[in-house]
């Protein structure tokens, strides 16, 4: 499958009935990569005049204000019908509120973005040319799988989930390449960074099974029972509050440099040895117990063997990251007069969850 089809397979997907489903909540970034919301050109209705008449005097009617051909056009549009239900016509005006209230503050967003990164690039004399926003389009597919139909597929998969078409596509490969150049020399890789990563994909790694509890009175006879012999998955999968009880508190391989796990827990597991049974470990308000079912050995890639894929990877993780800081300052900083009362609260809204993320 062609890379160069992509767009054309998200466009087609909009002519695809669909089964929709409860929208799932992102990441970003996103951001960079980002974060799955309705993306949908909205056209505001069209202002109507009101007619004054007088009521004693009654003077001759004033002459009516003359429409212009682009007024008369977008009114046609906003009461054109776009589907019927049951035989009755829905049309733009009627879908106009809800649309705004729903992604309004989403899109208005990202044209809040689209001009601040046109300004800042002209204010820098930086040209993002088609080269660049092509590379957006290889960054996104090589973070999902090296195998490019995959890739494909995921991408297009990812991009149907989200209601996102060919117009959203591009504009999202566009503020991604802008913010991209905004901050590339703003990044550098440090030698750490590219160690520890490189123990995350290439060292020693630990399979473990976990039960989590907030009591601990619970967590003590949970641990007791596993001791003696109990079967530490059914215990799990009966007890635990972790997503993992499904899967008797199985984890994926974890590795002891990886940040996104407790320290505690990762410090907990250097010491224990194969098939034996943690003691309670107290993270914030939770309890977690650990069975420690193999240890999987580094590979044998050497480090310098996989540098170059290393400095890449990580390159584009340290640029998302301020590509995102970027992004939330240009929000902060652009001057934004929203007129329509629907639309403001959803821009609040979506502007404050920006800030957050």
């Amino acid at each position: 499958m062609k890379r160069r089809d992509l767009s054309r397979q998200i466009a087609a997907i909009h002519h695809t009935p669909m089964k929709y489903t409860q929208p799932i909540a992102l990441t970003a970034a996103h951001l960079t990569l980002s974060v799955p919301h309705m993306h949908k050109t909205v056209c505001l209705p069209a202002i109507a005049a009101a007619l004054l008449i007088g009521c004693e005097s009654q003077p001759l009617p004033a002459p009516a204000a003359s429409t212009t051909p682009a007024q008369t056009s977008a009114a046609r549009q906003n009461s054109a019908p776009v589907a019927y239900i049951n035989g009755q016509p829905v049309t733009r005006s009627d879908l106009h509120t809800r649309l705004i209230e729903v992604s309004g503050g989403q899109v208005l967003s990202e044209l809040i973005l689209d001009n601040m990164i046109r300004d800042r690039l002209k204010q820098r004399g930086l040209t993002l040319t088609p080269e660049l926003i092509d590379a957006e389009e290889s960054h996104m597919r090589n973070t999902l799988s090296a195998d490019p139909n995959e890739a494909t597929r995921l991408l297009i998969k990812m991009f149907s989930d989200r209601g996102l078409g060919k117009l959203g596509f591009q504009s999202m490969l566009f503020r991604n390449a802008g913010l991209r150049l905004l901050i590339k020399d703003q990044v550098q890789v440090p030698e750490t960074l590219l160690r520890q990563a490189y123990e995350l994909r290439h060292g020693q790694r630990y399979r473990i099974r976990i039960i989590v509890t907030d009591s601990l009175p619970q967590a003590s006879d949970l641990q007791a029972r596993s001791v003696a012999g109990e079967s530490f998955a059914d215990l799990a999968s009966l007890n635990s509050t972790d997503a993992s009880a499904a899967q008797g508190g199985l984890l994926s391989p974890i590795s002891p440099v990886d940040n996104t796990y407790p320290k505690a827990l990762r410090q907990t597991l250097a010491s224990m040895q194969t098939g034996t049974i943690s003691d309670l470990i107290a993270v914030d308000d939770h309890f977690i117990i650990m069975k420690l079912e193999k240890i999987l050995p580094a590979d044998a890639i050497p480090f310098e063997q996989a540098r170059a894929q290393l400095e890449y990877t990580v390159q584009l993780e340290l640029e998302g990251q301020r590509m995102q800081q970027a992004a939330r300052s240009m929000l902060a900083d652009a001057k934004v007069v929203v007129l329509e009362p629907v639309l403001n609260k959803s821009w609040l809204n979506q502007k404050a969850k920006m800030q957050t993320e």
